[in-house]
């Protein structure tokens, strides 16, 4: 990939910091994510799979409620070093299937994709953080 994905990842952090649609899209689905697991998680413990869907509807509401993680995101994904930057370009390339920043532009254009976009960041910067 070598310095080719400089340009595609400064475009990527404009469109990130600029974009209101994606901005709405991503209210709480970080911390939504990891609330609905957590609780999902402490719910079978103490009651079983009901216990398990319980705690996860419970967690998904209280993530929903409480978070802007999307603003976290995107300080983490300024901060990456070279290497993890070619991660998370290379999955967004892979997601839009094209290299082309038009395409990427075109690809957050709707609503379903804006949402798979912001969960495939998500699931990078989360697979960067524990050393992946």
């Amino acid at each position: 990939m070598g310095m080719a994905f400089i340009p595609y990842y400064n475009q990527l952090m404009t469109i990130l910091e600029s974009n209101e649609e994606l901005k709405k899209s991503a209210k709480g689905i970080f911390k939504q994510m990891a609330w609905a697991a957590g609780c999902t998680a402490v719910g079978g413990i103490m009651l079983g799979p009901p216990g398990a869907m319980v705690g996860g509807v419970a967690g998904s509401m209280i993530g929903y409620l409480c978070s802007d993680e999307y603003t976290a995101m995107i300080k983490v994904l300024k901060n990456l070093n070279e290497e993890d930057k070619k991660k998370v370009v290379k999955a967004v390339q892979e997601l839009v299937g094209s290299s082309s920043i038009e395409a990427l532009t075109r690809f957050i254009g709707n609503q379903v994709q804006r949402d798979l976009f912001l969960k495939v960041l998500g699931d990078v910067v989360g697979e960067i953080q524990k050393g992946g």
